[in-house]
Order: structure tokens, then C-alpha cells, then sequence
């Protein structure tokens, strides 16, 4: 169910519908991030990684909005997605490969999804979600966007 303060307003301006929905959005990934530990399933892991997906495209739809102020902010998901992407990928072939893999073989995989893991973990913790990051973003988000004219 989707909550009635983060959806889009079609009798709105896309930059104030973008001022009221993205920090928003933002504040429940930053939330959805923080539940997410060592112990946390494959599956959970990989929820998450949409998520990233998520926001980072329809970030991505706004950077004529923002500007270049943006672009550095959608980069910072791409480790994210990438390291979450790669332990979904150890996660998938160990499903679907379980009786087929030998046990060398099995041994690397499930290392390099831990590895992923504790990546994806560290550069939440120390990077991403640093003291005040998330009140940046909110703040970048939420500020005035210049809207030019259409071009004749």
C-alpha cells in the first residue's frame, strides 16, 4: 500500500511533486537500509538492491530538474547495487546449482556472497549512511528546483 504523502499529485508541477515525493523517498530507504545486518537474508539483501533500483531511476528522471548536484548522489548508489547485485548473483547460482557444484567451488561462492555482503555492509554504515547524510539528501531534494521555460 502505498502512503497518501508520497504519491504523485497529477494537478501539481513535477519540481513541487519532486520537492514533496523524493525526500520522502529517500527518507524510506535510508530506513529500509538501517534494518538490514549481517544476519539478514538473501532475499531481504536482495529486496533491498530493488529498492536501490529503484530510487536510482527515478532519481535519474529528474536530473534536468536538479542539475549536476544530482549526478554524484546517484552515483553514490551504484556500490550498493552493485555489491548487493553481485551477493544475489552467489545467492541465485547456489539455489539453483545446490547438488551440482562441487564442494570447492561452493566454498568460493558462498564466500565471495559474505564478501558482498560485508561490503555492501561497510559502505552503508561508513559511507552512505554517515552521520547527516540522509538529512543532505533530504535537504538537496527538498529545495527549490529552477524550472526553465519551454524553448519555441
Amino acid at each position: 500500500m502505498k502512503r497518501p504523502d508520497i504519491e504523485w499529485q497529477a494537478s501539481e508541477a513535477a519540481a513541487l511533486n519532486a520537492r514533496r515525493v523524493l525526500p520522502q523517498l529517500v527518507t524510506d530507504y535510508f530506513k529500509a537500509g538501517r534494518k538490514l545486518d549481517g544476519d539478514s537474508s538473501a532475499r531481504d539483501m536482495h529486496r533491498f538492491r530493488l529498492k536501490t533500483k529503484h530510487l536510482r531511476y527515478t532519481l535519474e528522471a529528474f536530473t534536468s530538474l536538479y542539475g549536476t548536484g544530482l549526478t554524484p548522489r546517484i552515483a553514490s548508489l551504484r556500490p550498493v547495487q552493485n555489491a548487493l547485485g553481485d551477493a544475489n548473483d552467489c545467492a541465485v547460482l547456489l539455489h539453483e546449482m545446490a547438488g551440482a557444484l562441487p564442494h570447492k567451488v561452493r566454498s568460493f561462492v558462498e564466500k565471495r556472497a559474505s564478501a558482498k555482503r560485508k561490503e555492501f555492509l561497510r559502505y552503508w554504515r561508513k559511507e552512505f549512511d554517515a552521520a547527516g547524510e540522509e538529512k543532505k539528501w533530504k535537504r538537496y531534494l527538498a529545495r527549490p528546483v529552477r524550472v526553465k521555460p519551454p524553448q519555441p
